[in-house]
C-alpha cells in the first residue's frame, strides 16, 4: 500500500515532537476557513495552476485544510500523500512534471490520471523548525516556475505559520481570561450557597410573618438564578476549553427521572402544572449520571418555564432503534420555523417568553446539545407551530448486553 517505494522512509525521526507542535495549534479536523482559502487561492494564481492545497500531516493521516477545487476528501492516508515527503525537505519542492518524482513514487502515471503532473510545495514550518504540513500547487500540465515564484510560495507558507501563531496567542490570552472567570465564579458560588441556606433556615426555624416569608422566598429565587447562571458559565468554559470529561457508566434512569420529577413538582405547583413520567426503558443508559441529570434538568425547567399554567408536561422514556429515546413534551407556546434555526445556539432569544416571569440566560440549550453529543447522542425538537406545544427528543446509547 502507499505511493512510495518501500525503502523510502517518510516518517521523520522527530515525529512525536513534531506532532506535539502540530497539536498545539488545534487545526486538525476544523472546517474550511476564509483566511486559509485566500492563501491557497493566492498560490494558485501565482503559478497560474488549476488548484492549490493546504495540508497538515497527522500521525497516520494528512488533513486537508484548504482545497481550491472542493473535490477531495479531507483526510488521506499519510503514505498516499506527497505532503508526507514534502515535510522531510528543507526547501520548496518542485516536480516540473510528475515523472521527475519517479525516484520516490511507484506510479507517476497514477498522478496524471488524477490531474497532477506539475507539483510545487513548501513545508509549513513552526518558528522552532518543526515541519507540520505543506502548501502545494498542482496542474495537469508541466510547468517551469521562476525562482521568484518559488520564493513567493515559501513566503505564503510563512504567512500560514504566522496565522497559526496568532491564533495560538489569542487562544492563550482567552484561556487566561477564562481561568480568571472560573476563579471568580467559584469564589461567588460559596457565599451564594450560604445565602440560600440561611434563607431556608429562617423560613424553617422562625414562625415568619407573611412579609418576611416573601422576602426569604425572593432570596432563595435570586440565589437559585445566580447559581444556575454561574453553573452554566462553568460548564460552557469547560466545554470550550475541552476540559469536560465524562465518567461513563451504566445509568438506570428510573430513579434519576423520579428524583427530577419530585424536585420540579414544587415549581410546577406554582403554575398549577402537572408533571407526568412514563418509563418504558428496560436497559440502562451508557452515560455520566451527573451530566445526564443536567441535560434533563434543563429540558424540564424549560418546559415548565415556557408552558402555560394548568397544562401537563410529559417525560417519556422508551427504547427505539436500539437506543434510549427520551421525550420532554409540553403544551406550551411552540416553536416557529425561525426558532428552530437558532434553537441550540448560545444566547439565542426565541419568540416564546416565560409564562411566570422567569428569567433565562440563553445558554441552557446550547450546553444541553453539547452534553448530549459528548454522550454520542442526538437532540432535536419538533413542534406543529406557535401555540401548539413542543417536544424535545434526546437519543442516547444504551449499555450493550
Amino acid at each position: 500500500m502507499g505511493i512510495y517505494y518501500k525503502q523510502l522512509g517518510i516518517i521523520p525521526v522527530n515525529d512525536n515532537d513534531r506532532l506535539r507542535k502540530l497539536y498545539r495549534y488545534h487545526i486538525l479536523n476544523t472546517p474550511p476557513e476564509d483566511s486559509f482559502d485566500k492563501i491557497a487561492k493566492l498560490a494558485m494564481d501565482l503559478f497560474e495552476s488549476t488548484s492549490a492545497f493546504i495540508s497538515f500531516v497527522d500521525r497516520k493521516k494528512v488533513f486537508l485544510k484548504s482545497d481550491t477545487t472542493g473535490q477531495f476528501e479531507r483526510y488521506t492516508n499519510r503514505e498516499d500523500s506527497l505532503c508526507s515527503w514534502t515535510i522531510l525537505q528543507d526547501h520548496v519542492v518542485v516536480f516540473n512534471q510528475i515523472e521527475d518524482a519517479a525516484s520516490i513514487i511507484i506510479d507517476p502515471d497514477y498522478f496524471k490520471l488524477t490531474g497532477v503532473n506539475f507539483y510545487a510545495a513548501t513545508p509549513i514550518q513552526t518558528p522552532d523548525g518543526y515541519k507540520i504540513g505543506a502548501l502545494c500547487v498542482v496542474d495537469p500540465n508541466p510547468k517551469y516556475p521562476s525562482e521568484k515564484q518559488l520564493k513567493m510560495l515559501h513566503s505564503l507558507g510563512s504567512i500560514i505559520t504566522d496565522e497559526l501563531e496568532f491564533r495560538l496567542a489569542t487562544r492563550n490570552a482567552v484561556r487566561v481570561q477564562t481561568d480568571l472567570m472560573n476563579v471568580a465564579v467559584h469564589d461567588l458560588k460559596n457565599p451564594l450557597t450560604s445565602i440560600k441556606l440561611y434563607a431556608q433556615l429562617i423560613q424553617r426555624e422562625a414562625n415568619c410573618p407573611n412579609n418576611l416569608r416573601a422576602m426569604t422566598d425572593r432570596i432563595i429565587k435570586s440565589s437559585d438564578f445566580i447559581l444556575s447562571n454561574l453553573n452554566d458559565l462553568l460548564n460552557l468554559s469547560q466545554i470550550e476549553d475541552g476540559a469536560m470529561k465524562l465518567k461513563i457508566e451504566a445509568c438506570t434512569m428510573d430513579p434519576l427521572f423520579k428524583d427530577l420529577v419530585t424536585d420540579f413538582e414544587i415549581i410546577a405547583n406554582q403554575k398549577k402544572q402537572q408533571l407526568v413520567f412514563e418509563n418504558h426503558l428496560k436497559k440502562p443508559i451508557a452515560g455520566d449520571k451527573m451530566r445526564l441529570r443536567e441535560i434533563f434538568e434543563n429540558l424540564l425547567s424549560n418546559a415548565l418555564k415556557y408552558s402555560f399554567p394548568e397544562t401537563t408536561i410529559k417525560l417519556i422514556a422508551q427504547e427505539h432503534d436500539h437506543k434510549a429515546l427520551i421525550e420532554v413534551r409540553d403544551k406550551g407556546q411552540g416553536l416557529s420555523e425561525q426558532d428552530k434555526t437558532k434553537l441550540f445556539k448560545k444566547f439565542a432569544r426565541l419568540s416564546a417568553v416565560p409564562t411566570g416571569k422567569e428569567r433565562s440566560n440563553g445558554l441552557g440549550l446550547s450546553i444541553v446539545k453539547t452534553l448530549v453529543e459528548l454522550h454520542s447522542g442526538k437532540i432535536w425538537a419538533e413542534s406543529e407551530g406557535k401555540g401548539k406545544g413542543a417536544t424535545f427528543f434526546v437519543s442516547l446509547p444504551l449499555v450493550e448486553s
